[in-house]
């Protein structure tokens, strides 16, 4: 049985950015910032790209993608 783990910066509402999960308050897709971080970036290389998202969104952006790996894993196929 999956265990459900909240996460405060991240969202997932089926009805919007098809069912994606993104950044609370923005349309920035996890998919997007983990894409970046495993491409090398450091984190202060994307946070400079996202100047309106916060280092404790980003971590928690990156919390998420290791609490659900493969469904963003999946989005980056």
């Amino acid at each position: 049985m999956p265990i459900c783990i909240e996460h405060l910066y991240v969202e997932k509402d089926l009805g919007k950015y098809e069912g994606k999960a993104v950044i609370k308050g923005t349309r920035i897709p996890v998919a997007s910032i983990v894409n970046h971080y495993r491409s090398g970036m450091s984190i202060e290389e994307i946070l400079d790209g996202y100047p309106n998202v916060t280092p404790a969104q980003l971590f928690d952006t990156l919390s998420y993608y290791f609490d659900n790996k493969e469904e963003i894993d999946k989005e980056l196929e």
